[in-house]
């Protein structure tokens, strides 16, 4: 299937994905509020450890291996690969989960939460059947959409229906987890065939040493991406970790859309790393980096620029002090993105566990360290400044290490440097139209903005002849 396809269907996979929490946050938001939503977030940001723990690093190892299975046509080794790493994580769950019960019944403010952490400790049990990494290599997108639209609109009658009270959190908690409980089960019903039951034919051991060291990688990675609402809970309280996770679910919405370009790609660019084809690697890579900068550059100033309309709109007038830390974390898109992209589609690939797990537990290090003098000043600012401090450093190590692998790779060409360039310029323009389109309200300026900025920056892209956006609108000619 070809890219432009299987992209659509992830566009439209995280758009159902995003709707939902667009729809549901600012109900659930009005009625939890910060210090009840503040609750269920810090439950989940402990847990996601447990989650990642569960299994050990399977969805970004198995794609490497799947896909080298795949490339050379070699369908008995794609199904003992996929059979022994389903089996491993069966394993590695439960021991997840039984950790996790016994640290909750041994903490204090842990305990105190115990409902909320049995609630989500279902999906800690139920995460082994993640396995959405097959049907990337497989390619098969439209299934992941249909399947996920459908649970998204059942889970949705039952939000509304249920949530009705602040005391509700443990329903809001039951309602996150459970959309992902029967994804898992669907997903590993559906991929049966590929499941070789008879153990006595597989080998476990061939990838516990790479998948160990790819589990650090996702568990450091894991740790400085839940830590601030971890610590923020503990040093502080629910109120600024509700007030937090407002904001970094806003800017976690539209990363997605950048991301999942690079997840369509990966199958091509591993086997274009498997054979050696520099002129196919580049190409792909390209693709990703171009649209990074094309999507990125305007998606960073948009969420600046609107963030207390998107902010009040979104969540609610309580909500107010989340603005603040949204600015902050905005710039963090563009390099999430290109750092999520390198480390997994190109480091990893490259067998370079080692050397990113090493960068990773430096950003743990790092970013433990600046939330530890951060917060107990700026509180969820401090919080959001040490997570874009040490995401702009991780990209540019990661950066660096992939020019030493590709030194005649450029990233910064001329046609990327040129929307940084446009998007400030547009910016310019848009800033002096949003001091009199803000006077109609809200709704009016997140409507507005966006397809005003939208229309100046790829008019101007075109007319500056941007290679990237041209060759996007051949292709939607031809379709």
């Amino acid at each position: 299937m070809s890219v432009s396809k299987n992209y659509m269907y992830n566009v439209l996979l995280i758009i159902s994905n995003t709707i939902f929490p667009i729809i549901t946050f600012p109900y659930v938001s009005r009625i939890l509020m910060p210090e009840y939503l503040g609750k269920v977030y810090f439950v989940q940001g402990v847990v996601a450890y447990f989650i990642i723990l569960s299994v050990l690093g399977a969805p970004n190892y198995g794609i490497r291996e799947l896909s080298k299975a795949k490339s050379i046509g070699d369908w008995d080794e794609f199904k003992k690969i996929f059979s022994e790493l389903l089996f491993m994580t069966m394993l590695s769950s439960i021991g997840a989960l039984l950790l996790l019960l016994l640290i909750v019944n041994c903490y204090g403010k842990f305990n105190s939460e115990k409902l909320l952490f049995y609630i989500f400790g279902i999906q800690v049990l139920f995460e082994c059947f993640h396995i959405n990494y097959i049907f990337v290599v497989m390619e098969n997108h439209k299934r992941r959409l249909i399947r996920s639209f459908a649970i998204r609109i059942l889970s949705l009658g039952f939000l509304f229906y249920f949530i009705k009270d602040s005391k509700d959190y443990y329903l809001y908690a039951l309602l996150l987890v459970v959309p992902e409980v029967l994804a898992r089960v669907i997903d590993i019903f559906s991929v049966r065939e590929y499941i070789v039951f008879d153990i006595r034919k597989l080998n476990f051991k061939r990838h516990i040493n790479d998948m160990l060291v790819v589990f650090m990688y996702l568990f450091t990675i894991g740790i400085y991406g839940s830590i601030d609402t971890t610590m923020l809970g503990i040093m502080v309280n629910d109120t600024e970790v509700g007030l937090y996770s407002a904001a970094v679910k806003m800017y976690r919405m539209v990363l997605p859309v950048i991301l999942t370009l690079g997840i369509v790609l990966s199958p091509r660019i591993i086997g274009a790393i498997k054979k050696n084809t520099k002129s196919e690697l580049y190409k792909n890579i390209d693709i990703f980096v171009d649209y990074c900068f094309i999507v990125g550059v305007p998606a960073t100033i948009l969420m600046l620029y609107l963030a207390p309309e998107f902010t009040l709109l979104f969540s609610g007038k309580d909500f107010k002090g989340a603005i603040i830390t949204m600015m902050i974390m905005a710039p963090c898109i563009g390099f999430v993105a290109f750092g999520t992209f390198i480390g997994g589609q190109i480091l990893l690939p490259n067998n370079f566990e080692r050397y990113i797990l090493k960068i990773s537990l430096a950003g743990v290090l790092i970013n433990i360290s600046l939330n530890y003098f951060l917060i107990p000043t700026y509180l969820r600012n401090g919080a959001a400044a040490a997570t874009l401090i040490t995401e702009i450093i991780i990209s540019l190590i990661k950066i660096n290490k992939m020019k030493k692998i590709y030194p005649d790779y450029k990233i910064l060409t001329k046609d990327r440097v040129m929307t940084i360039c446009v998007g400030i310029a547009v910016f310019g323009i848009v800033f002096l139209l949003g001091l009199k389109i803000k006077d109609y309200g809200k709704i009016v300026t997140l409507l507005s903005i966006p397809i005003i900025f939208g229309c100046f920056y790829f008019l101007i892209l075109i007319v500056l002849g941007n290679k990237s956006v041209k060759n996007a609108m051949k292709l939607l000619k031809r379709r």
